[in-house]
């Protein structure tokens, strides 16, 4: 019971911090196979105003977001997780959302090519 009553206060005060209406869209994914249902799934990337990142989860029942870690609801809803900026990269990677990649991480691209030509 105190881990849940820990959780809803360490959301709570993440929640205040990264305000998706305070916050800047970067991308968004969703999960149109189960649209309506309860495992569907939508994640939004935003930076807030300090320039952090943040994913901002809402689903059903069975959403993704349950299996992370420090989430202990088993209700559908919403969550949020603060993420550093090459989760932010990785994230966008694995949601297909390329064309963020390019328009909100420049620096990491080019820092990628870097890296690569310098192993080849």
């Amino acid at each position: 019971m105190k881990e849940l009553l820990y959780e809803k206060v360490e959301q709570s005060l993440v929640e205040k911090e990264h305000d998706p209406q305070k916050s800047r869209k970067l991308a968004e994914w969703n999960n149109m196979d189960h649209s309506g249902s309860l495992i569907n799934d939508t994640e939004i990337l935003y930076m807030a105003e300090d320039g952090d990142y943040f994913i901002f989860y809402e689903g059903g029942l069975h959403s993704r977001f349950h299996e992370l870690p420090g989430v202990a609801t088993w209700f559908g809803g919403t969550y949020i997780r603060p993420v550093s900026v090459e989760d932010a990269f990785a994230w966008c990677q694995e949601t297909g959302n390329y064309d963020a990649i390019q328009k909100h991480f420049p620096f990491l691209m080019l820092l990628i090519r870097k890296n690569s030509a310098e192993r080849s």
